[in-house]
């Protein structure tokens, strides 16, 4: 997923602020929960807004199996 920046130019990294809508770029911590879970802890440098978010690997996995056949089905058509 592409964010905007504040140039108007795309990112694939980070998330925008909810509260200002400044470019978070990095989380400055993770953690992860299970086998099956990271959480993110941001921090905006703008404003100070913390947010936190929770990727769930098996759709990671999931999405990432579903693009391998597909590439492999397109090479061998």
């Amino acid at each position: 997923m592409a964010i905007p920046n504040r140039d108007g130019e795309q990112s694939c990294f980070g998330l925008l602020c909810p509260h200002c809508n400044g470019s978070v770029i990095a989380p400055h911590c993770s953690k992860y929960v299970s086998e099956e879970q990271v959480r993110h802890f941001w921090s905006c440098e703008d404003c100070g807004h913390q947010i936190e978010s929770v990727v769930d690997l098996r759709v990671i996995v999931s999405n990432l199996s579903k693009c391998i056949t597909t590439d492999r089905a397109s090479l061998v058509g």
